[in-house]
């Protein structure tokens, strides 16, 4: 996930450039992951090694002139789902490329180049509601191991367990991405609940829902844009937090229902042209 500081420079290059304080402030290892340098860089927390194939290929590794940043979900051959945070100071569109079909991060998968990125006109980086973004690709994205997910038309429950992965960081203060694909399953929190923790840093909107097994299961850095499935729907996108697998702080997710009149309508502006 990615976990920024409520507030902060994303110019700098030593750590306290980029975090402000603000009372409590967000894991910088948590929200926001990709406009850190790799050593700030926040995996799936409580997880186990699994492949694209056994998860139903739907998910996407997107790299930034070659770089691992963020995860993403197939929703179309020619469209990514992931989140808007993943292109803060990092939007050329050019310089994306997303690998498909592959479980290990140095497997040789297939390739495309992004060919436009869309952003919610909602999201903003201090804020991180509608926490969203589409991708087109260049070409369809087919082959071994590959398949697209549904978007969710199920309502989400607290309780309800549903699957995050990615090949973020297995705790908090690693260092880089997890070479292997893993998977955890976590369950929807009560949204008073999240909230109430995190209402001195940030305020949790109708376009965010919280899941993870507090000081156990998590998504964490890397894993963000990576989808959070349920019955082989896309509900979740990895959002933010603070700390992974914190004892107090569930994971944050932007709702994929809520979302989803801005998903369509841009899929439709996408592939008619």
């Amino acid at each position: 996930m990615q976990r920024l500081s409520i507030l902060f420079l994303l110019i700098g290059t030593a750590m306290h450039n980029y975090a402000l304080k603000f009372n409590e402030t967000i894991d910088v290892n948590k929200l926001a992951k990709i406009v850190m340098p790799r050593a700030y860089q926040t995996r799936v927390v409580g997880g186990r090694v699994t492949t694209n194939a056994k998860l139903g290929g739907y998910l996407m590794a997107m790299r930034y002139y070659n770089t691992f940043i963020c995860g993403g979900a197939l929703i179309r051959e020619l469209i990514v789902l992931t989140a808007a945070h993943c292109f803060e100071e990092r939007d050329l569109s050019e310089a994306w490329s997303v690998d498909g079909g592959i479980s290990r991060l140095s497997d040789k998968g297939v390739r495309r180049q992004v060919k436009r990125i869309i952003k919610s006109s909602q999201f903003t980086i201090s804020a991180m509601s509608m926490d969203v973004a589409v991708l087109l690709l260049n070409r369809p994205m087919v082959g071994r191991n590959i398949a697209t997910i549904s978007l969710c038309s199920t309502p989400l429950i607290p309780g309800m367990i549903l699957v995050v992965a990615g090949w973020g960081m297995t705790q908090s203060d690693s260092d880089g991405p997890s070479h292997m694909l893993r998977s955890v399953s976590v369950p929807v929190i009560e949204k008073k609940l999240c909230s109430d923790v995190y209402r001195k840093s940030v305020s949790i909107t109708d376009s965010m829902f919280c899941a993870s097994v507090l000081g156990k299961r998590d998504a964490c850095t890397f894993d963000s844009g990576g989808p959070l499935v349920y019955n082989k729907q896309v509900c979740g996108i990895v959002s933010f937090g603070i700390g992974c697998a914190s004892r107090k702080y569930p994971g944050v997710y932007t709702d994929v229902q809520f979302v989803k009149p801005f998903i369509e309508k841009t899929i439709n502006m996408l592939l008619s042209r």
